[in-house]
């Protein structure tokens, strides 16, 4: 493990922890429930601290590198969390084939031309959303973990950003930085809303600030889980 993931992961969990407590508030039947992660990873759900049964939960994503944590790819053992590649724009399901997707830290890496257009199949493909990004106006850039840098020019933040902590600790190869740069834009929350009209914004917040905002969409057409 590098220097940078030991000093992010305890701060990661306390983060996780919290988003955990935050589902279970909005959805108590959470471990009843048939559940998409779209773009998610399994270290996620083990940092969350609920008791969500691994074989209920789908994670959608675009490569499994970014499935980190997940050790039967296929789903093929008993428990485990099971795994679909998919094109990043089309989730190959029927309409409301989960009760609930999660969406973590993802909206930020989709480009900004295809964010409605994910938006919309969030919503088509789970009768319920949670989608969480992190907020453009809080002052530290959480990817790289550096202030302000994600307020300036693009192209002086990409310059910046050599010297933040994430390039430092992590040592990643230059066309690693560049794409993490150019792959990453934060939302604000009058663009988040724009995605999911008529729904309530959360902040997260952290020290009076919005770190986070949470978008949850609940679909008034729940099934009946414990029938």
């Amino acid at each position: 493990m590098s220097l940078w993931h030991r000093i992010i992961h305890p701060i990661t969990q306390h983060f996780r922890q919290r988003r955990g407590q935050f589902l279970l508030q909005a959805f108590p039947d959470i471990a009843r429930l048939k559940i998409c992660d779209l773009g998610g990873s399994q270290h996620f759900w083990d940092k969350l601290g609920l008791d969500v049964p691994h074989d209920q939960i789908t994670i959608y994503n675009i490569s499994l590198a970014e499935t980190q944590g997940i050790e039967d790819p296929a789903g093929q053992a008993a428990g485990r969390i099971r795994v679909l590649i998919y094109d990043g724009q089309h989730i190959p399901e029927p309409d409301h084939s989960y009760d609930l997707l999660v969406c973590n830290s993802v909206l930020e890496h989709v480009p900004p031309t295809q964010r409605a257009a994910l938006a919309t199949e969030m919503k088509r493909v789970a009768r319920s959303v949670f989608c969480q990004t992190p907020a453009n106006s809080f002052p530290i850039e959480p990817h790289f973990l550096m202030p302000f840098v994600h307020w300036l020019p693009r192209w002086l933040g990409f310059q910046l950003i050599k010297l933040s902590p994430w390039r430092l600790l992590s040592r990643p190869d230059a066309a690693t930085i560049k794409e993490y740069w150019w792959g990453t834009r934060l939302l604000g929350s009058r663009e988040l809303q724009a995605l999911f009209p008529g729904t309530p914004i959360v902040g997260e917040r952290v020290l009076g600030l919005t770190k986070s905002y949470y978008v949850v969409a609940q679909s008034t057409k729940r099934n009946n889980i414990a029938s």
